[in-house]
């Protein structure tokens, strides 16, 4: 038994330890200097060295036997020494510049009481109980599965009858800063306080939703499609569908975006500010800029106006995120909106010095707007950021090959505002740069019809 044991492999005792093989990556050498550590780290790593100097105990040579003793003492000081430096000097590397604190409502709120969402063929609002909020699917179209593909809907019922407003965001399925306002809204409304019916769609496009994309699953674009075909293609028939068995129902319309994938946005409003009553709604956002656009053929926005549903498209930033400062303009523009209709009375009515807080601080008004696009494919560089004042003759953008030569560049065809840019560096033949705002002129009249060149 004795030689078997003393013949098995280090490996086969799993009670011994191994010895390590080589040193740790992070220790840190007497005679590394401190000028490369952070200094906190320096100064306690030095105070430590003293310590431990006046520490060590001394050889004498008068004393053989205890040599090997102190030699040993000596050794593990130096190796607790290490350790220590390694550590502090990893310390210092990981030290955060600010300490984390969690959301006041962490943990309060758990919605567990919340009923499940119940299933619809088309939504008819007064088919849902009043003074409640109720979330419900309603069936669209047949998927690969032969499944319902289903649209969420949240219905918020008040005390009495009143206008339907309406709140749609993600009809591009990576246009995301709409989701977090509709749910801020939602919690933020008393339906014992509320006058008529807010519906909010959270998610338009589900498709594209769940696969991080603008477009649907055939590879179109809803916000091009607008009223849809009954016997179409597939987002065709999906457009149609969202319109007869939801919008139908609206007096109002609220559609969130944000920019496409590789551009970002200011946070603008498109609206018909030959319409009075579109154009209440879109100054109630208060946002940066207010581009006046009748509507685009193909657009929810179009669609809805042409059955009589006022309607205003807001652009809140970025796509595939969430952005709380634009979320949050756009949250408070909503419930001034219902505020105005005399549908909800504001708990926080904002005085015009909170306004740089809550807004920005000046909306302006473009009489039309429109892409600037290039002309040639490499790495383009895109100087003026969003909101930003342009004069006409400004350089805007170069693109250089991949070799870091110029081969063209961009000038501003007229003075305006950047509403939107490219934020995608490569760039081919017919890629968007910036999206220019012509702004109103004092006495300038808008024009009936205003379209952009998407």
């Amino acid at each position: 038994a004795g030689l078997a044991t003393a013949g098995a492999k280090e490996e086969d005792v799993p009670s011994r330890r191994r010895e390590p093989r080589r040193k740790g990556s992070l220790v840190v050498y007497d005679d590394q200097p401190f000028w490369n550590l952070p200094q906190n780290v320096a100064q306690r790593m030095a105070a430590q060295e003293a310590s431990a100097s006046a520490s060590a105990i001394p050889v004498s040579s008068d004393n053989i036997g205890g040599e090997l003793t102190t030699t040993l003492k000596m050794e593990e000081s130096q190796n607790k020494r290490e350790r220590r430096n390694s550590l502090a000097m990893l310390r210092g590397q990981l030290e955060a510049t600010q300490i984390y604190e969690p959301p006041t409502f962490a943990l309060l709120n758990q919605d567990t009481d919340v009923p499940p969402p119940v299933v619809r063929d088309r939504l008819v609002v007064e088919d849902f109980p009043k003074h409640t909020i109720s979330t419900a699917w309603i069936k669209m179209v047949k998927q690969g599965l032969s499944e319902w593909l289903r649209l969420p809907v949240i219905v918020c019922r008040g005390t009495e009858d009143g206008p339907v407003v309406g709140i749609t965001a993600a009809v591009h399925g990576n246009e995301l800063n709409g989701v977090p306002c509709i749910h801020r809204v939602i919690s933020e409304i008393d339906v014992n306080k509320l006058h008529g019916t807010v519906v909010a769609v959270p998610c338009v496009n589900v498709s594209g939703y769940l696969k991080f994309t603008r477009e649907f699953a055939d590879g179109r674009d809803l916000n091009r499609l607008f009223p849809g075909r009954e016997d179409g293609f597939a987002s065709q028939v999906y457009c149609y569908q969202l319109m007869n068995k939801v919008i139908s129902q609206f007096n109002y319309l609220i559609d969130l975006h944000t920019a496409s994938f590789g551009r970002v946005n200011s946070y603008y409003v498109r609206a018909d500010m030959n319409d009075p009553i579109s154009a209440i709604m879109a100054r109630l956002q208060t946002p940066q800029v207010v581009l006046h656009n009748s509507g685009q053929d193909g657009t929810l926005r179009s669609a809805a106006s042409a059955r009589g549903i006022r309607a205003i498209t807001v652009e809140i930033g970025n796509p595939q995120l969430f952005q709380n400062q634009y979320v949050q303009w756009s949250y408070i523009g909503v419930m001034r909106i219902l505020d105005h209709l005399d549908m909800y009375t504001l708990t926080y009515q904002p005085t015009a010095e909170d306004m740089a807080a809550l807004g920005p601080p000046n909306t302006i008004l473009c009489s039309k707007g429109f892409w600037i696009y290039t002309k040639t494919g490499g790495v383009l560089e895109v100087y003026p950021g969003v909101n930003t004042i342009i004069k006409k003759g400004d350089l805007i953008a170069r693109i250089k090959n991949i070799f870091g030569n110029v081969v063209d560049e961009y000038y501003a065809p007229c003075s305006g505002i950047v509403i939107g840019r490219s934020s995608n560096p490569v760039a081919m033949s017919g890629d968007r740069i910036v999206h220019l705002g012509v702004i109103k002129k004092k006495n300038e009249s808008l024009p009936k019809e205003a379209k952009e060149n998407y």
